[in-house]
């Protein structure tokens, strides 16, 4: 077994109530255990979470699958367990600090199906890391990884993050090409309603990952195995090596309700169903606190690069926008408690800036839309019923005006000013904390591939440093980032 061939100091114990507590830690300290080979043990876990502890259908379902895919063994994997203990199988490379690709065998696609709305996108967590390395031995282009379960979960990534911000960000820090496919959204909320995407994965194969084509050896000396083994390198990634740049267009994502006309104030909504009054507030809410931010936060109009008629509307409408807004996509959903709204700000360096919301506006199942033809006339307005039109009138804009504030929130936050006086003898002198290029949410989605791009290349000096030392504004850290990071240094040692 793998406990027996690793030495006690290669076993890594994890207290499943560190930081944030919940799955996230399992999530991240099972796809390093497989990749690195190190056994894990987590007690406790999400004993910080509220209501029932432990494992939930979705963790199980990513233990089980990463288990199943690398050849570990496992106890403690079931729902509700308190404990988990992941013991891998594979060798660990003589060259690196990951698997040695050699003993590792990977098929080309894999089916996950979730018995519940749990989120897609946790589960991904848990196995793209390992894919992402071992995949080279797929004997295909890319992993193809099928999962069935909530693509608009509550307290998770949805599948719209993940296509708009998350895959374009991966691959601007040097990942390999991602893509995700939706086939069918499901939702947590309300009536079980579950999605399913694909996932394709190009892996770190040097087709894909020229850094790979030129791997460092440190201070290893050639041997036979270097000849032998396959050599695959998670790139280097630097956060503060990148600007922020100024945001040059502003996209609106619009998941809600058509139902008939809604009974509102005549300025804002006679006519509109839920879906297009919210359209209509997200775009003029934005527009009204856009314009009341630092001008130089948005790219001169002068430089944006538009389509003739997208540049006219821009010029027409300059002066109470100073980027373009758009509506990016805009579905019907048919249940009153499936209703989501991301923002998505392009920036000049090529980045993505995301914030996202899941609600609802009550009430039960909507009807669904009847066949094509000859429309009823609609019945004579029932004053009873404007109740009800305003509740969700209120709970629309409620969830229009907070994701709004929180998008402004990302966008217009400064850099800190670091005193001097912080500089210790023989140390860098630290001038300015930085903001990241990302999110708060995308920025605890990139731990884990900064710390292996740190381990793969440990040893290897950056001739291009400089004593001016650019430090991250950790401000923007949220406890699920500080617990990547914890949990990194565990099991990786970075």
């Amino acid at each position: 077994m793998a406990a027996s061939r690793s030495s006690s100091s290669s076993h890594v114990y994890l207290n499943g109530r560190t930081l944030e507590g919940g799955g996230q830690l399992v999530r991240i300290a099972i796809g390093l255990s497989a990749l690195t080979g190190r056994p894990v043990s987590i007690d406790h876990v999400r004993a910080n979470r509220g209501g029932k502890k432990g494992l939930k259908r979705s963790h199980v379902a990513a233990v089980k699958m990463l288990a199943e895919i690398s050849g570990s063994k496992i106890s403690g994997g079931e729902v509700g367990s308190q404990f988990l203990n992941f013991f891998p199988q594979s060798a660990r490379s003589k060259i690196g600090p990951l698997l040695n690709l050699s003993q590792v065998t990977v098929k080309p696609e894999y089916d996950i199906k979730l018995t519940t709305a749990g989120a897609i996108l946790l589960v991904f967590q848990a196995l793209y890391p390992y894919l992402l390395y071992v995949g080279s031995q797929a004997s295909a282009p890319f992993v193809k990884v099928n999962i069935t379960g909530g693509t608009n979960a509550a307290w998770s990534p949805s599948y719209d993050y993940a296509a708009q911000v998350l895959i374009p960000n991966f691959a601007k820090l040097g990942l390999p090409p991602l893509s995700i496919i939706l086939h069918k959204r499901g939702w947590s909320a309300g009536p079980v309603d579950l999605g399913s995407v694909t996932f394709l994965i190009h892996t770190l194969a040097s087709e894909h990952n020229p850094e790979s084509k030129n791997q460092p050896t440190g201070s290893l000396e050639k041997d036979q195995d270097r000849t032998t083994e396959p050599l695959c390198s998670f790139p280097r990634i630097n956060l503060m090596d990148h600007e922020r740049g100024k945001v040059t267009q502003i996209d609106i994502t619009i998941l809600a309700p058509d139902r008939p006309a809604i009974n509102g104030d005549a300025e804002e909504s006679t006519g509109s169903t839920v879906r297009q009054f919210m359209e209509h507030t997200t775009e003029r809410t934005l527009r009204h606190k856009i314009r009341k931010l630092d001008p130089s936060i948005f790219a001169e109009l002068s430089t944006l690069s538009l389509p003739f008629e997208e540049d006219t509307f821009s010029k027409s409408t300059a002066k109470s926008t100073p980027v373009p807004i758009k509506i990016h996509t805009s579905e019907a959903t048919n249940h009153r408690s499936h209703v989501y709204i991301l923002l998505v700000a392009h920036t000049s360096s090529g980045f993505r800036i995301g914030h996202e919301i899941l609600g609802g506006v009550g009430g039960d199942r909507l009807p669904r839309p009847k066949s094509k033809g000859k429309q009823k006339q609609q019945p004579a307005h029932d004053p009873r019923g404007d109740s009800q039109d305003q509740i969700e009138l209120s709970a629309a804009a409620d969830l229009v005006r907070r994701c709004v504030e929180g998008f402004i929130g990302e966008i217009s936050k400064e850099e800190i000013p670091i005193e001097r006086s912080i500089a210790q003898p023989n140390q860098k002198d630290p001038s300015t904390a930085k903001r990241s290029c990302l999110d708060p949410n995308m920025r605890d989605q990139i731990v884990v591939f900064e710390a292996l791009g740190k381990a793969c290349h440990a040893g290897v000096h950056d001739t291009e440093s400089t004593d001016i030392e650019t430090l991250e504004d950790e401000r923007d850290w949220t406890l699920h980032t500080k617990t990547a990071h914890w949990v990194c240094r565990k099991m990786l040692n970075v």
